[in-house]
């Protein structure tokens, strides 16, 4: 059975870190499992105290503890392929005892004393998980998020009532002996159910991520609760229909539509799923065992490279970054060669120099110089001739780093790890290309690093890009609807501002060559395809000047027709081109001169 979980490295870590356990705290609440403060997502944290370096005397070492993430993840792929995806790399950091990790937990949930036991979190070419090994058996937000990440590196994301469901349903899986079990009754959510509200089933089905029922507390409460229950009914009624109306609501099939085709059952029907009694409440579900790869490498890692890993799941974080640094320069205390410190702090020439054959070396210089056009914000703003030095510049490390890659003893590493790391070669290679008139060559390597990194949104972004710049409308359309599908807003901004982009440019280019009404089509078709109202407006304001100008100089056409006519003595001929003219002419000047000239040769005529 191959590995689901990319290069899954987990640090048992027992530093001296000052902070209060948890366990000295008040009971804690139920708080829904959704990390807030990665970067790009969050609003900011508190102020805390700077996050402690650990022990100099502490050993930590890889451990396989992983066996719990990679059978759940491997016993998913059994039951639908929707799971199959390979993820980027992911690490754990896994401390022995509560007041370790507290300082970590503090900071990410953004409050002293946070009363957590495990958080996850990822961004374009990692994730990571931090935890204390004594809350694996309780908490629930590992298998909650190991969901969230299996069906981001899909490409693709279901509504978040459905996607958040899902991931609260197998939250509670339990390992037993030959079957793992999941969808059992979640107690705050039972209790949830009966004391609160309902959220009707539409207004439910609306919720995003930047809505107020999924961000205030009580209304969170519920939103979570009812999502569960919905999916908990879903798969109790159907457990084999339910992946099948997981993917027709994921490709943008109504609700209520999937829910008729795959249940034969109504939205009046679905509310059955909040009113089963709490002590009935008994049922769930039963996954063989796979036989998964839980293997890992153990290895003693030194104080630099520990230091290196600590700072890099810190500048994960929405204000993470002093922290990281700290982490960076520290480990360079302890070993000033060590590469990877210096590329962190942005010395890639020296870390090159230290390690030359690091791929990620490269390719994390690559991605310094290719800037925002990496990540969340890929295609929100438009290159300019000014970005083609450092992009060319891009260019030449990826193309090395995949040299690097191809050339080591085993290119494909560990277990996993040739996936994110081609692909993220072949995509830097790829996005580099946006500078360049002609940008058809980049279209090649995003699409190989498509194949292998699905979930990176920003390679997709520019793939359609580049699809419409070459005037491949049907692939353009199709990857579309792919990437629209992820529900992510950015996404849909950047889609938007890109087709935009490109077919304004396309527009200018018609009205370069004077084709006025090749132009005039193209943007009265961005106006149909808008949204936005006043964009639509002005965008139709456009559409409407150049068909009035490409009718005014058609008029104008005529005319100098007329006019060479008369030139050459031809009155006659002249006189009924004006005629025709005047029968259709709208512009006041042609008109008018129209006229005039008409006047002058009747008289002369006479």
């Amino acid at each position: 059975m191959p590995r689901f979980l990319s290069a899954l490295l987990l640090f048992v870590c027992g530093p001296a870190l000052a902070g209060r356990p948890a366990e000295a705290g008040p009971t804690p609440q139920y708080v829904p499992p959704v990390l807030k403060g990665v970067k790009g997502e969050g609003s900011g944290r508190h102020a805390l105290k700077p996050i402690p370096f650990p022990d100099a005397n502490e050993n930590c070492k890889t451990r396989d503890i992983a066996g719990g993430l990679e059978t759940l993840a491997a016993a998913l792929t059994q039951i639908s392929p929707r799971f199959s995806a390979v993820p980027a790399a992911t690490r754990v950091f896994v401390f022995s005892r509560n007041r370790e990790a507290q300082p970590y937990f503090d900071m990410l949930v953004g409050r002293k004393d946070a009363h957590v036991t495990g958080l996850f979190i990822s961004s374009n070419n990692s994730a990571s998980m931090l935890m204390q090994s004594s809350g694996w058996g309780t908490d629930r937000t590992p298998f909650h998020e190991l969901i969230h990440y299996l069906v981001s590196n899909s490409g693709t994301r279901p509504p978040l009532w459905l996607e958040e469901g899902l991931a609260e349903y197998f939250s509670n899986a339990e390992l037993r002996s030959g079957s793992i079990r999941a969808g059992s009754p979640i107690p705050a959510h039972v209790q949830t159910l009966q004391l609160h509200h309902r959220i009707p089933l539409q207004k439910l089905f609306a919720v995003a991520t930047e809505s107020d029922l999924y961000n205030e507390p009580d209304s969170q409460r519920a939103f979570y609760a009812e999502s569960w229950a919905l999916v908990q009914w879903l798969i109790r009624t159907n457990s084999a229909g339910f992946y099948e109306f997981l993917h027709d609501v994921e490709q943008g099939k109504p609700v209520e539509e999937a829910l008729r085709a795959r249940y034969n059952r109504s939205l009046d029907d679905m509310q059955h799923a909040f009113d089963v009694p709490r002590n009935e409440m008994t049922y769930g579900t039963t996954l063989p065992v796979p036989n998964a790869d839980t293997s890992v490498t153990i290895a003693t890692l030194d104080r630099a490279e520990l230091l290196y890993r600590l700072g890099k799941f810190l500048a994960l974080v929405e204000e993470g970054g002093a922290d990281a640094e700290r982490h960076f320069r520290e480990a360079l205390v302890v070993n000033p060669a060590h590469a990877r410190s210096l590329a962190a702090l942005g010395e890639y020439e020296k870390a090159i120099a230290a390690d030359p054959n690091d791929a990620e070396l490269y390719l994390d210089y690559a991605e310094s110089l290719l800037g925002k056009q990496i990540g969340p914000l890929a295609e929100a703003e438009e290159t300019t001739a000014e970005d083609q030095k450092s992009f060319r510049k891009a260019r030449e490390l990826a193309q090395k780093a995949l040299e690097v890659w191809q050339r080591a003893p085993s290119p494909a590493g560990p277990p996993g790890t040739a996936a994110p790391t081609l692909g993220r070669a072949w995509g830097d290679l790829g996005t580099s290309y946006i500078v360049e008139t002609d940008a058809s060559i980049g279209i090649a390597p995003l699409e190989k690093a498509r194949e292998l990194l699905p979930g990176r949104l920003d390679y997709g972004v520019h793939l359609f890009a580049l699809y419409r710049r070459t005037g491949d409308r049907a692939k353009a359309d199709m990857l579309f609807k792919e990437l629209d599908r992820t529900r992510n807003s950015q996404v849909a901004y950047a889609l938007r501002a890109t087709k935009l982009r490109v077919e304004l440019a396309r527009a200018h280019d018609f009205l370069q060559q004077q084709k006025l009404d090749e132009a005039a089509a193209v943007v009265r078709e961005l106006a149909a395809d808008t949204e936005d109202t006043d964009a639509r407006k002005d965008l139709t304001r456009q559409a409407d000047e150049i068909t009035h100008a490409a009718a005014t100089n058609r008029q104008i056409e005529i005319y100098n027709q007329a006019v060479g006519q008369v030139n050459r003595g031809e009155y006659t001929k002249a006189l009924k081109t004006l005629d025709q003219l005047l029968a259709t002419a709208s512009d006041p000047d042609v008109i008018r001169d129209a006229k005039k000239l008409q006047k002058q040769l009747t008289r002369r005529k006479s």
